[in-house]
């Protein structure tokens, strides 16, 4: 019995004697610098990534960059944070309602290939989108980062059937809320279908979980939909906004998500012109047959009830664009989401699409991008990323170009790091030969 306890023990000593493996280091240096907050770039700077780390943020002339780091020389381009988008479904398609699980390789890759390096998705089915999020964070599927609400809390007649949860009773409220507390979450999201009586009861049986509710609210303007306790809203959205409810969301800390995007997708100016489908951030990484169907889609002429509605979706466009001037203005947390995938808003290159809509309703170029990095962090309430600085997560893009005054330029990608690791851009192309040619298929919303 002596001898087995003595060799138990010489055991524990040697795998406490056996050293740490080494982790990667990767030094970017003669960069541009844009560090995601906003302020001007720093020339000439150097950030050295080990493992999944930023260790050392500076200028060249004051880094030592180790010996054993992999160097990239950045000289000539921008450094800066990958990009989140804060509001997608990762279902796949490309129209918004008809859908692709099943093809679930094109379009995460399609995110990171166009520099997404973490996303939120705002509704989809529970236990899919949960493995989804497991296998990428185990490194088993490459992908963004997921943060994800679940299904939406809808009312008793449900938008969007198969990724809702019906609430027609607050009865029902405790056992939902605790569903998607196990399932571990990071916000509810809450829809147009609930009573302002329902949503109030969903923020208060949210908070005793420790969550964050957000809502798909038709009235931003809304002082009594603020008043409930949401956290945040799911889109800008285009009725005008209101000083008081202005007023209110800087009191208490309420934050929005942009979705311009979607809406010009509802107005159909971007389809007046498709030669953006041949940009490498789309034609690399879509199924053909999807273009395909997007080009007989541009193609058709409207009814008159379609012209009048995409008439309307413009005002709407106009009108949301002046929402996020004045948000940002009154340093209420913007953060940058697409609410894709809908007609001519891409998983990827639609964010690059947001930012650039950002920019026409006012933002400058660093505040565009801003609301994409840091901001996006911070309506995460999550310290870990989104800006470049010692102890953040290392997901990096270098750009051939100059997006802090040119908002186009952050489509030139050349590398992109994720969590410490240099992609192979190439790898996440759309390749026919090895694609099964999935096809989308079953409505989500409601016939």
């Amino acid at each position: 019995m002596l001898r087995s306890t003595v060799r138990i023990a010489t055991l524990v000593v040697l795998v406490i004697a056996a050293p740490a493996r080494a982790q990667q280091v990767t030094a970017v240096t003669h960069a541009v610098l844009l560090d995601g907050n906003g302020g001007e770039p720093v020339p000439d700077a150097v950030v050295v990534i080990r493992g999944s780390v930023i260790e050392v943020v500076g200028p060249a002339r004051s880094v030592l960059v180790p010996r054993s780091a992999n160097v990239i020389d950045a000289h000539g381009r921008t450094l800066m944070p990958g990009l989140a988008d804060m509001h997608v479904h990762l279902m796949g398609g490309w129209d918004g309602e008809h859908v692709d699980m099943l093809g679930y390789r094109r379009y995460l890759n399609s995110l990171l290939y166009a520099g997404v390096t973490t996303v939120l998705d705002m509704g989809n089915v529970l236990p899919y989108i949960q493995q989804l999020r497991h296998e990428i964070a185990a490194g088993r599927i490459p992908g963004p980062r997921i943060y994800l609400a679940g299904p939406v809390m809808d009312g008793p007649d449900p938008f969007w059937p198969p990724i809702s949860y019906v609430v027609s009773s607050e009865a029902q409220l405790p056992s939902y809320v605790n569903q998607l507390k196990m399932a571990r979450v990071d916000v509810v999201k809450a829809y147009v279908g609930l009573s302002e009586r329902l949503l109030t009861g969903l923020v208060r049986e949210a908070s005793k979980e420790s969550l964050r509710v957000f809502v798909h609210s038709w009235s931003l303007g809304s002082a009594d939909v603020i008043r409930t306790g949401i956290a945040a809203f799911a889109h800008v959205g285009s009725p005008p906004i209101s000083d008081e409810a202005v007023r209110l969301m800087r009191e208490r800390g309420v934050a929005s998500i942009t979705t311009l995007a979607t809406l010009e997708s509802f107005s159909q100016r971007r389809l007046d012109k498709l030669a953006f489908l041949s940009a490498p951030l789309v034609a690399q990484v879509t199924p053909p047959q999807f273009l395909a169907a997007l080009r007989t889609f541009a193609a058709k002429a409207p009814t008159p009830a379609e012209s009048t509605a995409r008439a309307r979706g413009l005002v709407r466009l106009q009108t949301a664009m002046r929402n996020v001037k004045q948000l940002v203005d009154s340093e209420i947390v913007v953060a940058a989401g697409t609410d894709a995938p809908y007609p001519g808003v891409f998983l990827g290159e639609g964010m690059h699409r947001e930012l650039e809509l950002l920019v026409e309703a006012g933002l400058t170029p660093l505040q565009a991008i801003s609301t994409a990095t840091r901001n996006a962090a911070l309506l995460m309430k999550d310290t870990t990323w989104g800006t470049i600085a010692v102890g953040k997560r290392a997901d990096l893009l270098i750009i051939n170009g100059d997006p802090a005054h040119h908002i186009a330029d952050t489509r030139d990608i050349e590398t992109v790091i994720l969590g410490g690791q240099v992609l192979n851009r190439k790898e996440l192309e759309f390749d026919p030969k090895s694609d099964p040619g999935f096809e989308v298929a079953g409505s989500v919303a409601r016939e």
